[in-house]
């Protein structure tokens, strides 16, 4: 099987199968995000805990590319510490911008890092990781105070 069918096939599950799609009954931040180009739409919502991401949902409408980079997002994040999330996202951003990067916190998103020489499809994967750094921004403002 090559690369181009792997990959295919890849995004085809995490979009038609997603553990992680549908309401977080106890959501405690939802953050919206769109793509007025491609009419991509998400809304993430976290269970944040004290310390860390206790659970991560999505509810959107878009491309395969869009959802299953959510799916994908949600399964990484799920349990990580804020700051692990917000180096996990950065290395993500980076990789699409074509930068140096932690592959290793990135885990199955590194699927991803062929799209970064395709600008549409850049920003139809990267909604939901935009989305989350704005929840995960939130939550950083309810720490401090700000």
């Amino acid at each position: 099987m090559n690369f181009e069918q792997l990959y295919a096939d890849f995004v085809m599950h995490h979009y038609k199968n997603s553990m992680y799609r549908g309401l977080l009954p106890a959501s405690t931040c939802s953050v919206e995000g769109s793509n007025t180009s491609c009419g991509d739409s998400i809304i993430i919502h976290l269970e944040e805990g004290e310390s860390k991401i206790q659970a991560v949902r999505f509810e959107g409408e878009g491309c395969a590319i869009s959802q299953a980079s959510a799916s994908v997002m949600a399964e990484i994040l799920e349990g990580k510490t804020y700051d692990e999330a917000r180096e996990i996202v950065e290395s993500f951003e980076k990789m699409l911008r074509g930068e140096s990067f932690n592959e290793s916190l990135i885990g199955d998103a590194l699927f991803f890092q062929g799209l970064k020489d395709h600008p549409m499809r850049v920003k139809c994967v990267n909604l939901p990781w935009k989305t989350v750094a704005k929840a995960l921004a939130l939550n950083e403002q309810k720490k401090t105070g700000a």
